[in-house]
């Protein structure tokens, strides 16, 4: 179910207002305007969007500083004219989630009773920065409730403590869903000073619990947006002598498509009125955009390392790889020296037949920067390895089959796993957890075409999400919207994750929106993973910076208990379920490092005797971390006096997830002609106006 309200455009013009004596008491059931101002609780609030206050939706000013902006204590009287508070970007809540179903067989032969059956990883939802509201309200804040549904920055009091909602959220106990991934600030004792607010952390779709120590975990997948990290300050101690310089990528990527087709006819469509005058010129869009990567880190360089780490190989050249080939790319060759197909057949004999070798190198190939060529002294071999090892275990505790009683004899009974390899083993010995990954392929339970409405965000008309316009869900031939279930060895999820995977292949978002299956049935099913590996998450480095030691831990890291090593690599793949806490490793972590130590051993991968390879110490990546930094970018709302209006014809660099990054050239333009040109055509109507 979507939240059932609108939000308006705010006039960017600054404006001022006159109020006289005191504000008409805020009541449920009303539509307020953007500038209505009302009383609640002693306070004056203004409405900063046209919304309805739904009876029993608990949208009262206290509690949703994304609909209204404190003005003070009510004063009663004639206030001098204040101009209007700077507007909160727009933003669309974010939908219920559709629960994720409980996994099954993922072939037709019944598997036998002993065998525990793995629970697919879900993927992270976006979610939108909160406007900052104040702390200390008391008792003003209302009493949570279980059956209520709070939008992200709404605020409760919970057993005499002030709790504020990271994002949408119904049912999560304050007092027990509070920290890394999970959706409640505690703010403090009711009336306590407002701590500050770190920025929001991801909510993973949570699926059933897996039997410890026998299933994999839910696994938190990328966000949908990349993000820069700062320079390195010191040297971490699990890689030789690193440095800030990017590796050598060759061949130098590019090819993306320079024509995008328009979207099916039943998606939404934006469309844009004509440039005003005076409206940007392209040498201005591009002189802004650089202007914002020089202030997106502490470097001027932090976006030219991501876009560096996200860099593409053109298809053509991708699909010409094939083992042993002189002309294959130089990563591909190092990946070929390290582990070779007989070597990939040992750790993998029960794969299912679509993890190819083959597909493999392909998957590795699109990606320059995984296993890439150091330029600076660092041991481009042995990171690769480590890398690999890195890269396996997870597989192995996300898409393995973890059958302690698995033998050869067994897996050749199903189809889909019975590999070449199998045949060469003793066919009565158990086949060791850690090579028993790769086994999914697709998420039990569903089929290409399938629209039973999981792992969608479609739009649906206004008040849907700015992620359902720019990564709009397709259709089967019935024509209901298709399920993004999880495909490929990360098992790729939602539509908000396979769109900015496609667009960052091939510059068009719909070419995997349109046709998920190649995330399972090509070499996608590997590059899904090696894009998860590249890709940073600001607060978080990618995987790649973790093991190659681009990322260096500063005091923030320090403090937090953050440093190099396999802990901090399950961290930034599930840490809000696996890390954290103190005491312990959880089972899942315990199965992740006994499948990297094996992995290790196999390659020959060195783990130094100070690596921290568990996370249950580890407080994780937080506001100030050497990562974290800013890409994202959404509306400016500021004033400008050369403009028609005031309007600032501009966009601002934010912490919040959003369809436009610096990641990717030209979205700063996207970003400004969407948000100041933009219309959104749903059925041949104008369903959203960016341009009033």
């Amino acid at each position: 179910m979507f939240n059932r309200f609108t939000l308006a455009a705010i006039p960017a013009a600054l404006v001022f207002v006159q109020a006289f004596a005191a504000y008409p008491a805020w009541q449920e059931g009303q539509t307020y305007t953007a500038g209505t101002f009302v009383s609640y609780n002693g306070h004056d609030y203004k409405a900063l969007v046209t919304h309805t206050a739904y009876v029993g939706a608990g949208w009262n000013p206290a509690s949703t500083p994304t609909l209204w902006g404190d003005q003070g204590v009510s004063v009663g009287g004639t206030p001098s004219p204040v101009p209007t508070a700077t507007p909160v970007p727009t933003a669309t809540p974010k939908p219920t989630a559709t629960p994720t179903p409980t996994t099954a067989p993922v072939t037709a032969t019944p598997k036998p009773s002993a065998t525990p059956t793995p629970t697919i990883a879900p993927t992270i939802a976006p979610t939108v920065t909160p406007t900052p509201a104040s702390c200390g309200t008391g008792s003003n804040n209302p009493t949570w409730s279980s059956t209520t549904a709070y939008n992200g920055g709404a605020k409760v009091n919970y057993n005499g403590r002030d709790y504020q909602a990271k994002w949408w959220t119904s049912g999560d106990i304050p007092s027990s869903n509070t920290g890394d991934g999970k959706p409640w600030t505690d703010l403090g004792a009711a009336g306590a000073a407002c701590p500050i607010t770190p920025t929001p952390t991801t909510k993973p779709t949570v699926t059933p619990t897996p039997v410890a120590g026998v299933s994999p975990t839910p696994t938190i997948k990328p966000t949908v947006t990349p993000t820069p990290t700062t320079t390195p300050s010191t040297k971490p101690t699990t890689t030789p002598t690193p440095t800030t310089v990017p590796p050598t990528v060759t061949p130098t990527p590019s090819g993306n498509p320079t024509v995008v087709p328009p979207p099916a006819a039943y998606k939404p469509q934006i469309t844009f009125i004509a440039a005003p005058a005076g409206y940007p010129t392209d040498a201005k869009f591009a002189a802004d955009e650089a202007a914002l990567a020089s202030q997106a880190g502490t470097d001027a360089q932090a976006i030219n390392r991501i876009r560096a780490a996200l860099a593409v190989l053109p298809d053509d050249q991708v699909n010409a790889v094939v083992a042993g080939r002189t002309g294959n790319p130089d990563n591909v060759k190092r990946v070929e020296r390290v582990m070779n197909e007989a070597k990939f057949d040992s750790f993998f004999p029960v794969r299912n037949v679509a993890y190819t070798y083959v597909n493999f190198l392909r998957g590795v190939a699109k990606f320059p920067a995984y296993c890439a060529t150091y330029s600076d002294g660092r041991d481009s071999d042995a990171i690769c390895r480590k890398l690999l090892a890195t890269s396996f275990a997870h597989f192995a505790q996300e898409t393995g089959a973890n059958w302690p009683a698995l033998t050869p004899a067994t897996a050749r009974t199903y189809p889909a796993q019975n590999n070449a390899v199998l045949a060469t083993m003793d066919q009565n010995t158990a086949i060791p957890s850690y090579k028993q990954a790769l086994w999914y392929l697709r998420e039990s339970g569903y089929n290409e075409g399938s629209a039973v409405g999981a792992y969608q965000d479609c739009f649906r008309g206004a008040g849907s999400s700015i992620f359902s316009i720019f990564y709009p869900c397709a259709q089967n031939a019935s024509g209901q919207t298709i399920d993004y279930f999880g495909r490929g060895s990360k098992q790729l999820s939602w539509n908000y994750n396979f769109g900015p995977f496609s667009k960052s292949l091939y510059g068009d978002v719909n070419v995997l929106l349109d046709n998920p299956g190649r995330v399972a049935d090509t070499w996608l099913n590997f590059a899904s993973a090696i894009w998860f590996a590249v890709y940073p998450q600001s607060p978080k480095p990618p995987m790649t910076w973790v093991v190659d030691g681009t990322w260096v831990p500063n005091a923030v890291d320090v403090a937090n208990n953050m440093s190099p090593g396999f802990g901090a690599t399950v961290h930034i793949i599930n840490g809000g379920i696996e890390c954290g806490g103190g005491g312990a490793e959880k089972p899942q972590v315990q199965n992740r490092i006994a499948s990297y130590r094996a992995f290790a051993a196999d390659l020959g991968v060195p783990i130094p005797a100070n690596e921290a390879l568990g996370c249950a110490a580890m407080k994780g990546f937080q506001p100030g971390s050497a990562a974290a930094t800013k890409t994202y970018l959404d509306k400016n709302w500021g004033y400008n006096a050369n403009n028609p209006g005031g309007v600032s014809w501009a966009c601002s660099l934010v912490d919040y997830q959003m369809p436009f990054s610096l990641a990717n050239p030209g979205d700063y333009k996207q970003c400004v002609d969407y948000m100041f040109r933009g219309q959104v055509k749903y059925n041949g109507q104008v369903v959203i106006d960016n341009t009033k």
